[in-house]
């Protein structure tokens, strides 16, 4: 059995259709251009929702399947927007941070004066500087936001760990909002980037969470966290992907 019969057996079997239904050819079109992880979460929500409800009116299989499947591309989509607004405020807050540590006074030369450079940052540096020139570009006019823009999540997180005495400030104990914002140690914001990592890269390759992953609401928890402690403004930056605030559900508001 190809790839293409296998798939069109599994929607036949959840759906509980044969090849005589009047949409079969619309599904067997789906097939070839719909994310197969995303496509099996739906198939598997319809079973089970005619199981539970016998009296189910639908009109339509392939219009209510895909009502189903839309909404998971939509949480996947907004992932994607909340772990690409994480993944950018943290770079950024580490840039100020190190910048301002490491640069001579009222500048941003750390990465551009080897004397400055700590050598715990020289390997990413060297990393960033390659991307940099096989892009066809001068590292030399790039400024300190520009440099990290070519390092990479993983790198980002090995940067936090290796730097915590210089960014550890930024997340004791306090308060937002009237909340009490717990103190993050070492361990504990290395295990919590190392998850948000793991969540991110799946989403990246357009894959749900693997079952081995945190839960979705436990990522966004920690995201929040890690965020109100670096004074960014979540709520806000949301309204437009999440406004009703379905998929993120925020606590520190």
């Amino acid at each position: 059995m190809n790839i293409i019969d296998s798939s069109l057996e599994n929607i036949c079997n959840k759906i509980q259709i044969t090849q005589e239904n009047s949409e079969y050819k619309k599904f067997q079109h789906l097939v070839a251009v719909t994310n197969q992880a995303y496509l099996k979460i739906a198939l598997k929500e319809f079973s089970n929702l005619k199981k539970q409800h016998s009296n189910l009116n639908i009109s339509s299989n392939f219009n209510f399947l895909m009502k189903l499947y839309n909404k998971h591309l939509k949480e996947h989509q907004v992932m994607f927007l909340l772990l690409n607004i994480f993944e950018t405020a943290i770079r950024s807050k580490a840039v100020v941070e190190l910048s301002k540590k490491y640069s001579t006074v009222n500048q941003d030369d750390w990465l551009h004066n080897e004397s400055l450079t700590p050598n715990k940052f020289k390997s990413p540096l060297a990393e960033a500087i390659k991307k940099i020139q096989q892009d066809g570009e001068d590292p030399a006019g790039f400024d300190s936001f520009q440099i990290f823009d070519y390092i990479m999540l993983g790198q980002l997180k090995a940067i936090y760990v290796d730097f915590w005495s210089d960014l550890s400030h930024l997340f004791e104990e306090n308060t937002k909002n009237g909340q009490p914002l717990p103190k993050l140690g070492k361990n504990k914001m290395k295990t919590m980037l190392n998850e948000i990592r793991k969540a991110r890269n799946d989403n990246a390759h357009h894959k749900p969470l693997h079952k081995t992953r945190k839960r979705r609401h436990q990522i966004i928890e920690d995201i929040e966290l890690i965020l109100a402690h670096i004074g960014f403004n979540l709520h806000d930056a949301i309204n437009n992907i999440d406004p009703s605030h379905k998929i993120i559900k925020l606590k520190y508001i």
